[in-house]
């Protein structure tokens, strides 16, 4: 079909493309990392090894045979045409990208054949590796990568679908922008259908949020932190507590003391205060240590026993952590630590307020200072509920002034609460109180898409008879994204249980739907049967329809 406009203003005469990349042959035979002990560094043989399938370990290898400044001057070459950072986002792997990236790829590269930039490539590579590029996407988008190339119109606002033609054009009122020019009319179905509601909203995020500036990605570079500034890429909602983690870190690294950073991450279960953890470790390449507060019942549950008592001398998993990390960065994560008692509170005083620690298995000085501390609670989760509830415009972020006053009335109101929670001597302790919010139903419908694609790489994986594997080989397809996951989220959220309510939703409405349809078939199940295409519908009642679909009907996709 042809998408190119019938008469008005004529596009300039640039190639289609099909999004797919040329394969190149350079060399001889396979590509191996250990090419780098002898042969000078070659992007085309770099290349070759990615279409080959090279993984991040393996590139690793290969860089480490250069010098800084040698990888630098050649990372962003072309190959066949194209710039070989696209070569690497086609492999659909986020940690290699990540390291193409450490070593000076450009995130905003353009191809010159037909004028495309990285990040719109990353979104319709899926309609050549018949994969979900979420993580791509939004893996570049954490690490600079200008939102700004994709019209808007394509995903704002983020929970209405786009036609599956692609937008009415009078709506499109900034593609004549010069780093649009490359969407061309004949690409707007096949963009429409592939930019997914999670894409959608981390794409609206990027063009509202505030980019960090000059001194925060000097003072991030300088400690080896730059990818903590694309945090908030990785949490859905919780917009104010990834940002304030941003700047109570920044600030701690950039002004060093002895006092170590105490968090308190509030707010019901289910919303994020586990992940911004684990987020946090992962970005930062930092070990984490997570404890069951519920579990700790005495300091000697906490850190071990003390000598000479009955086994102080195998300590406790967080003496130990602590030991081994004496003088280095680290987190220590404690859930639901409103379940202590004040013995083990007042046991983390010296450690939260002056960084130092004994070891109890041999007496000797701990160096935590530069130990995370983040305290997870759900003990002011009521307050932050009725203050949501009785300001419901804390949910927007149209008037950038209002919510953030708002945000600050709700952490004073939580401090105040800290004190009858955890007493004067461990509040006083504490550097910053961050809440965390029940999600709105734009954030509901966010979630419940991230377990829909969970599920579809799932049902993907093959057959496996032996193991009792029998749903497989299943390209699941969801119609209306937006909508299909609003109506997830309107039946399924509960605000006790945040994300885990969605979760159940999703296997509750659509795999167990799914699974039901696909067993209804006759053809017997085996490790060898043909992809098999399902699609995911939803009526104007809200029902939602599972069915098995071909020809036209797999043109609906997320």
């Amino acid at each position: 079909m042809d998408y190119r406009p019938q008469g008005g203003s004529v596009e300039p005469n640039y190639p289609e493309w099909d999004f797919s990349l040329p394969p190149v042959t350079s060399g001889v035979g396979e590509f191996r990392p250990e090419e780098g002990m002898t042969l000078s560094f070659s992007m085309s043989r770099l290349v070759v090894g990615l279409q080959q399938g090279l993984d991040d370990n393996k590139l690793t290898q290969y860089f480490s045979y250069y010098r800084p400044d040698t990888i630098a001057r050649s990372i962003n070459k072309t190959v066949s045409g194209y710039p070989g950072i696209f070569y690497a986002v086609a492999t659909n792997d986020e940690k290699l990208i990540r390291t193409w990236i450490k070593q000076g790829g450009d995130v905003n590269a353009v191809e010159k054949m037909h004028g495309f930039p990285l990040l719109a490539f990353a979104i319709l590579n899926a309609l050549n590796i018949h994969k979900d590029t979420t993580a791509m996407v939004t893996t570049l988008l954490s690490l600079g990568a200008d939102a700004g190339v994709i019209p808007r119109a394509f995903f704002t606002p983020f929970l209405q679908d786009p036609p599956v033609e692609g937008p009415d054009p009078q709506v499109v009122t900034d593609i004549n922008e010069p780093k649009k020019k490359w969407c061309k009319r004949y690409i707007w179905p096949s963009l429409a259908r592939v930019t997914n509601i999670s894409q959608r909203y981390f794409l609206e995020k990027t063009i509202k949020d505030k980019p960090a500036s000059a001194r925060q990605n000097q003072v991030a570079l300088a400690h080896n932190a730059t990818e903590l500034l694309g945090i908030s890429y990785f949490m859905i909602g919780q917009a104010t507590a990834a940002s304030s983690v941003i700047k109570k870190l920044l600030t701690h690294l950039a002004l060093p003391t002895s006092k170590p950073l105490v968090l308190v991450f509030a707010g019901p279960s289910g919303h994020g205060k586990t992940e911004l953890a684990k987020r946090l470790g992962q970005l930062l390449t930092l070990e984490l240590e997570c404890v069951d507060s519920t579990e700790v019942k005495y300091e000697s549950d906490l850190f071990g026993p003390k000598q000479p008592y009955v086994g102080h001398q195998e300590g406790s998993p967080l003496n130990n952590f602590l030991t081994r990390m004496s003088g280095k960065r680290a987190i220590v994560f404690l859930d639901e630590f409103e379940k202590t008692t004040r013995e083990v509170q007042n046991a983390c005083l010296i450690p939260f307020d002056e960084g130092k620690y004994i070891d109890r298995r041999n007496r000797e000085a701990v160096d935590c200072s530069k130990t995370i501390w983040i305290i997870a609670t759900n003990a002011l989760d009521r307050k932050i509920v009725d203050f949501c509830e009785h300001n419901p415009d804390i949910f927007k972020n149209d008037d950038g002034e209002k919510h953030a006053r708002l945000m600050t009335e709700l952490e004073k109101t939580l401090k105040k609460q800290l004190k009858h929670t955890f007493g004067n001597p461990l509040s006083g302790r504490i550097s910053a109180v961050l809440p965390f919010l029940p999600f709105s139903l734009g954030e509901q419908a966010v979630v419940a898409h991230k377990y829909i694609l969970e599920l579809k790489s799932k049902v993907l994986t093959p057959v496996n008879l032996s193991s009792g594997k029998l749903v497989g080989r299943v390209l699941l397809h969801i119609k209306s994204d937006g909508a299909v996951c609003e109506s997830v989220a309107t039946d399924g959220y509960d605000q006790d249980q945040g994300a885990r309510s969605l979760k159940t939703a999703v296997k509750t409405r659509i795999e167990e739907e799914l699974v039901h349809t696909y067993l209804e078939e006759d053809e017997v199940i085996s490790e060898t049967q043909a992809l098999a295409d399902y699609t995911v519908d939803i009526q104007r009642d809200g029902t939602l329809l599972i069915y098995k679909s071909t020809g036209a009907e797999k043109s609906f996709t997320d």
